[in-house]
């Protein structure tokens, strides 16, 4: 089985290997750099579940049109998305919370969400993100790591290294790599 990660980050590569090596030990993961169709800091879980389906096909229809892989291959092609959105319980309107949506897209163009990954941002960086910056350059200024997005993340830093990016990133596309892998046992029972 062949995977394809609409993105050259090793975060989102990585968290596509580390989901499937269980099940599809044998199988090989390809990123390719994509555009998301959405703002570079996308500001609703909306807008941010449409990026990981605007990478996930904008992935499909490059792969087909450079022949890596023929219309018909029974492949799958992985979108991943991070966000910020402002939920409806906040207390102020300042309050920001991540998010993360991923999306498989396989052969058949069926497409599978799955997201999570949300939690609080710290205040400062919440107001990095109103003033108009998008998270990971901002907070990589801050901490005077320009490569954290290809790293930790914020999830690394407001964790002291408990997890990291990849982690977050990995349990998103895992349910979703996984309602495709389970899709006939809804079909049939």
């Amino acid at each position: 089985m062949k995977f394809f990660v609409a993105s050259k980050n090793p975060v989102k590569i990585n968290a596509v290997i580390s989901a499937i090596k269980k099940e599809f030990p044998n199988s090989s993961v390809e990123g390719f750099e994509v555009d998301s169709a959405v703002s570079a800091q996308p500001m609703s879980d909306e807008e941010t579940r449409q990026g990981a389906l605007n990478r996930a096909k904008n992935l499909r229809v490059l792969l087909i049109k450079q022949e890596v892989i023929e219309p018909k291959e029974e492949v799958l092609c992985i979108g991943l998305e991070g966000g910020v959105f402002h939920p409806d319980f906040a207390k102020s309107k300042n309050e920001l919370w991540s998010t993360v949506w991923a999306v498989a897209i396989d052969h058949n163009n069926q497409s599978y969400f799955s997201n999570g990954a949300r939690f609080p941002s710290p205040q400062f960086l919440s107001d990095m993100i109103l003033a108009g910056e998008e998270m990971g350059p901002a907070l990589g200024r801050h901490l005077q790591d320009p490569d954290l997005r290809k790293k930790s993340g914020m999830i690394g830093f407001i964790t002291n290294h408990f997890t990291n990016r990849t982690d977050e990133y990995e349990s998103v596309v895992k349910i979703a790599i996984g309602l495709w892998y389970g899709r006939d046992c809804v079909l049939t029972k």
